[in-house]
């Protein structure tokens, strides 16, 4: 039995050997990239990058990283510690906003939403959504929704139907709020920002980019802080959130603060662990939703795009924001 417990260890010891940390960075200034999101071959989360751009891979594996303003890669883990991103050129049209401003802004999202149970891709839901905003009172107003859902039938991931009144299906429909993150962030008297690092209560929480050749800004920070994590009891079971990262895009000049007028795209990434005090039920869940802004316009009416262009608008952006390869091969598989 020894020589089992041996072995075992000497294994463990080659994996973590092969382990190894690596820096994510944009391929033309050379500067951290946080928050990017890395799926290993089969589709699951694996993590996202720190504040610092840092995440540990193991060498060999293949792994598939995603990130709001970075084009997707596809890539092999070998000796090499840093690994580049390439900047996302995707663009918004051009809109005219004439000197009188107009009642709405009306835009479009792409959206997705993913959620992971002990590593297993349990929900899947995407499709578009349309907002009208008051261009005066910013009240926001729902226009129509498209949906494509998808919930794997896999029993060895499905949970009792007293934890589902904990939370089940964490994944969210988009939706835009009066403030941006950013403005939040500049709002509160407890946080700032200083040469690109935001600081809550002198502690550095998240990071501050301005692009200027794409004229962009983008802004990530830690949405758990000034908590560790956030736990709910309920029945038995308890609910850890332990991780919970927003990252907002955003059309950005010298004159304007970027408000939800100037947003390009947003990712929220949370990972919660689901325990039971008596029962044997321990589930790591890990979802992530995102949203990219398609199309917008200023406009005096609420005219609500009709079904079947709702439907041409699907099958043209979920194209242009394409999902990993597996996650794509298990939706086909258990449609």
């Amino acid at each position: 039995m020894k020589y089992f417990f041996l072995a075992q260890i000497l294994f463990l010891t080659r994996l973590v050997g092969f382990a190894q940390q690596v820096m994510l960075a944009d391929s033309i200034t050379k500067t951290p990239v946080s928050y990017a999101t890395v799926y290993d071959a089969d589709g699951t989360i694996i993590g996202r990058s720190d504040m610092g751009g840092y995440i540990h891979l193991q060498k060999g594996l293949e792994y598939h990283i995603s990130h709001i303003s970075y084009e997707p890669k596809n890539l092999i883990c070998n000796e090499d510690t840093i690994i580049f991103l390439s900047p996302s050129f995707y663009k918004l049209p051009e809109v005219n906003v004439t000197a009188k401003r107009k009642k709405y802004y009306h835009c479009k999202v792409y959206f997705r939403s993913i959620e992971h149970v002990d590593s297993c891709l349990k929900y899947y839901m995407d499709g578009i959504r349309e907002f009208y905003i008051d261009t005066k009172s910013k009240k926001v107003h729902l226009g129509n929704i498209l949906t494509n859902y998808f919930m794997s039938k896999r029993q060895d991931i499905a949970q009792k139907k007293r934890s589902m009144m904990i939370g089940d299906r964490y994944m969210a429909l988009p939706f835009l709020d009066k403030k941006t993150l950013y403005e939040e962030t500049v709002h509160d008297k407890k946080r700032n920002i200083q040469s690109g690092i935001v600081y809550a209560d002198s502690i550095s929480i998240g990071s501050c980019d301005l692009f200027s050749d794409k004229n962009e800004m983008l802004l990530s920070i830690d949405a758990l802080w000034p908590k560790n994590s956030l736990v709910t009891n309920l029945f038995g079971y308890t609910q850890v959130l332990s991780k919970h990262n927003k990252t907002e895009l955003y059309r950005y000049n010298d004159f304007d603060a970027p408000s939800v007028f100037n947003l390009k795209s947003s990712n929220s990434y949370r990972h919660l662990t689901l325990t039971h005090k008596k029962e044997n039920i321990v589930r790591d869940i890990d979802v992530e939703d995102v949203f990219y802004v398609v199309e917008y316009e200023y406009t005096d009416t609420k005219e609500s795009s009709s079904s079947e262009l709702l439907q041409e608008d699907y099958k043209k952006y979920s194209g242009m924001f394409p999902v990993t390869e597996r996650i794509r091969e298990l939706l086909v598989r258990e449609e």
